[in-house]
C-alpha cells in the first residue's frame, strides 16, 4: 500500500475517516473473504519518527487499522521500504503489529525467524512465509551486525529450510515474494528462479509484488508433479504514483479445497482495482510535483470512463478506461480474468 505524500494531503478531517473513504469501494469484496492478504509497503514506526511519504515512508497507525476494518487479516512487512526509518522504524513496526489481532509476516527477530507463522482457517492450517529481494538504496546497512532483527532476503537456503519446516506443521504454504523490477510487466529471470524453486519445493501459492504494475499469473508444475499458483505482481492497491500503468492492481482470489485426496488451489481469478486520486495543480509537494489528494480505490468493474478522464494522473499522460483495462488483459491469462474482461 503506497502512501506517497500522505502528509501533504490537503483533505480535512481525521485520518480514520479519510482511510475509511479510501477503501470503501473494495470493502465488500475483501470483507467476505475467509482470509485476506495485503502488502503493507511502508514501515509503521510511530509518530516520533515522523509520518512521511516518498522517499522514506512512515505510515500512521490509522492506515493499518483502516485496512483491518476493510477485512485484511495478513499483513506483509518485507519489501524494499521496510528499512525506510532504519532499525528503529523496523523494530517499532514489528512491535506495533504484535499488538494487533492480525497476522504479520516479513518482520522478524533472528531468534524467531524460523518459527513458521500459521493460521487455522476453517480447519485448514495455512503457513505464511515472506521474503524480499531488496531494501531501498541507502538503507541496506541500517541493521548493525549485532542487531536482534533480520531482513528475510530471498535465497535458496532459507526458502528451502523454511518450506521444509512449514510442511511439518501446515497443510497449505503461501509465500509472499517482493521481487522483480519496477514498471516491468513481464517475468524477470529473478522471478522465474524463485518461482521455480517454490514450485519444486511444493509451495501452494506465491503472492508477488514490487513492480507497481500488474503481473501475470500461472500454475507452475514442480519437479514432483505438484502445481503452484504464482501471481508475479499484484500491482498497486492504493497509490499516488504518477502514471496510468501504476493505477491498476489485482485482487486475486482462489479457493483452498480440502478433500480426502488432499489440498488443491482452485478457481483463481482476479478482480482488478483502480487507484484514483485528484490533483491540485496550484500546489507542489516535497518532490516539486502537483499535490495529489482524495485517494480512492475502486473495483475496475465499477469504474467509468468519466472517472478515468477526471483522474489526477491525466496530468502526467492522457489515458482512457480502456487503457487501464488493457494493462490487465494484455498481462493476465484469460483463465484468470473475470468474465467482463474476456
Amino acid at each position: 500500500v503506497e502512501i506517497n505524500n500522505f502528509n501533504k494531503n490537503p483533505m480535512e478531517g481525521n485520518i480514520e475517516a479519510i482511510v475509511s473513504k479510501i477503501y470503501a469501494g473494495i470493502k465488500s469484496i475483501v470483507n467476505r473473504a475467509d482470509l485476506a492478504f495485503v502488502n503493507q509497503e511502508a514501515p509503521v514506526g510511530g509518530k516520533e519518527l515522523g509520518i512521511a511519504g516518498y522517499p522514506n515512508f512512515n505510515a500512521p497507525n490509522e492506515m493499518v487499522e483502516g485496512l483491518m476494518d476493510v477485512g485484511f487479516d495478513v499483513f506483509n512487512l518485507a519489501n524494499n521500504h521496510m528499512l525506510d526509518k532504519g532499525e528503529k522504524g523496523y523494530a517499532n513496526t514489528i512491535e506495533y503489529f504484535d499488538t494487533l489481532p492480525v497476522l504479520s509476516i516479513g518482520g522478524y527477530k533472528k531468534s524467531d525467524y524460523d518459527n513458521v507463522r500459521i493460521l487455522d482457517v476453517k480447519g485448514v492450517k495455512i503457513a505464511f512465509l515472506s521474503y524480499t529481494t531488496l531494501v531501498n538504496y541507502g538503507h541496506a546497512n541500517d541493521l548493525p551486525s549485532g542487531s536482534e532483527y533480520i531482513i528475510p532476503y530471498a535465497n535458496n537456503e532459507d526458502i528451502t529450510r523454511q518450506v521444509t519446516l512449514a510442511k511439518e506443521v501446515a497443510e497449505v504454504i503461501i509465500v509472499s515474494m517482493h521481487w522483480g523490477d519496477e514498471n516491468v510487466f513481464g517475468v524477470t529471470s529473478q522471478q522465474q528462479k524463485y518461482a521455480t524453486l517454490c514450485a519444486d519445493l511444493g509451495v501452494d501459492v506465491v503472492l508477488g509484488h514490487h513492480s507497481h504494475v500488474v503481473g501475470g499469473i500461472e500454475y507452475l508444475e514442480g519437479k514432483n508433479g505438484g502445481k503452484t499458483l504464482v501471481a508475479y505482481s499484484l500491482g498497486n492497491l492504493c497509490s499516488t504514483m504518477l502514471y496510468a500503468r501504476n493505477m491498476v492492481g489485482e485482487l486475486l482470489s482462489f479457493d483452498i479445497v480440502k478433500t480426502a485426496d488432499g489440498i488443491s488451489i482452485e478457481n483463481a481469478v482476479v478482480d482488478p482495482v483502480i487507484s484514483h486520486y485528484k490533483t491540485d495543480t496550484s500546489k507542489k509537494d516535497n518532490q516539486n510535483l502537483h499535490v495529489r489528494y482524495e485517494s480512492r480505490v475502486y473495483l475496475m468493474k465499477d469504474y467509468t470512463e468519466a472517472m478515468a478522464l477526471e483522474h489526477g494522473s491525466q496530468n502526467w499522460g492522457a489515458f482512457s478506461l480502456d487503457t487501464l483495462k488493457k494493462f490487465v488483459i494484455d498481462t493476465v491469462s484469460e483463465e484468470f480474468l473475470p468474465e467482463y474482461l474476456k
